[in-house]
């Protein structure tokens, strides 16, 4: 899979699985990693700082319950990318003054990968448009049926993982997104 989505428009992969354990976590990091490398694309370790380390991954992206960003940064030092979960413009701004590199905001709407309490919808995303300078990845329930709404609130970059599993062709549809993301 890493693979075939490295060939893609996709630019960075992120391998998130809460199921597995660290050595077989530790065994996909360096893999995608080095896979999405020799695509030239990026590869992001879900929630845990040491792996990214260890599995010579180009980041970590954190959650709101995971290590601060600051913290993070401590232990991947400083050249690989930290990104941090966030629900509100003032998770977005702490994530800013704590060093995170980029933000992903969310979840917007409803998806198929997880269910929340709650969704911020685009509210967040035109505050953070309008407010912080890092790079802001909308995440939650994005496909081709909603990517315009991201868009018309300021937002340039998705995170989605339903908008190209649940379909025949992972290519087609991140190459459609990627269009819609720059009209």
């Amino acid at each position: 899979m890493v693979d075939r989505v490295s060939k893609s428009e996709v630019d960075i992969q992120q391998l998130r699985d809460q199921q597995a354990d660290d050595r077989t976590l530790l065994g996909r990091a360096r893999l995608g990693a080095t896979i999405a490398k020799s695509h030239g694309k990026l590869f992001i370790m879900n929630d845990r700082a040491d792996l990214a380390v260890a599995g010579d991954t180009d980041g970590v992206h954190v959650g709101q319950e995971e290590l601060p960003a600051s913290e993070a940064r401590r232990i991947v030092g400083p050249t690989r990318l930290i990104g941090v979960s966030t629900h509100c413009i003032e998770q977005a701004r702490q994530a800013v003054a704590e060093g995170a590199d980029y933000i992903g905001c969310g979840p917007v709407f409803p998806g198929r990968t997880k269910s929340f309490d709650a969704y911020v919808g685009v509210d967040l995303l035109r505050d953070v448009a309008r407010e912080i300078e890092i790079p802001a990845f909308a995440i939650g329930g994005i496909d081709r049926s909603n990517v315009e709404e991201v868009v018309q609130a300021g937002c340039r970059r998705i995170a989605v993982t339903g908008a190209l599993r649940d379909v025949d062709d992972a290519s087609a549809a991140a190459a459609e997104l990627a269009e819609r993301l720059q009209a």
